[in-house]
């Protein structure tokens, strides 16, 4: 599609490795990725609060201007760059605008991992609970299944993204997969703004499926 940019990654945590990787240090704005960050970093300063379960699986923005205003804004961040060792992750020139956050695809999957392997069980099963309860219609509305949710079967637990402005429209899919999560996918894309969202969406459907088929084989 003429203006549009996608990066694609899968990883499979037994093996190490990755079977398929499109330009992962790339960057794109954020939007609801960011409130992996926001709920890692509080969780980390204040342990659990309430609304992070919302936040995460119903992507609910209002918990986010919350938590973002309440721990520093774009310290949130920053902190997590340095927490996390995130490898290109920016925070918004804007502070108020914590979806213009720059994020690549390898700090998506960086996050994931730590999610993973090092918050402790309690923060972990809270965040991943969370996001393997994520509902199809978001608190905004928003239709939530498309990418990994549309293309891979149950389990998983996903955190999606979509935010339009006048530089571009976003629309990003992320999660874990399968029993005991062994694989992160992540596919974040960026649109022309005026591109429609069932356009969008078909776009990203069909970069996961690409995705899948490349791991259906391990």
């Amino acid at each position: 599609m003429p203006g549009a940019r996608v990066s694609a990654v899968v990883v499979d945590r037994g093996a190490g490795w990755s079977p398929h990787e499109e330009q992962p240090a790339q960057l794109y704005r954020s939007a609801s990725l960011v409130k992996l960050l926001i709920a890692v970093d509080v969780l980390a300063r204040h342990g659990e609060v309430p609304g992070l379960h919302a936040m995460l699986s119903a992507s609910d923005d209002d918990v986010a201007n919350e938590l973002w205003d309440a721990d520093g804004g774009p310290e949130v961040v920053t902190r997590s760059i340095e927490r996390l060792r995130l490898p290109t992750a920016r925070p918004p020139l804007i502070p108020g605008r914590w979806g213009d956050t720059a994020i690549s695809t390898a700090d998506v999957v960086t996050t994931y991992e730590y999610v993973l392997d090092v918050l402790p069980a309690a923060h972990r099963e809270l965040v991943l609970g969370a996001l393997a309860d994520a509902p199809r219609h978001a608190a905004d509305g928003f239709d939530q299944y498309f990418g990994v949710p549309a293309v891979f079967p149950r389990p998983w637990a996903i955190k999606q993204g979509w935010s339009v402005t006048a530089q571009d429209r976003v629309l990003h899919t992320s999660g874990l997969v399968g029993e005991g999560w062994p694989r992160i996918v992540v596919v974040l894309a960026a649109f022309p703004p005026d591109t429609d969202w069932d356009t969008a969406r078909a776009a990203v459907n069909a970069a996961t499926e690409v995705v899948r088929d490349r791991v259906t084989w391990l």
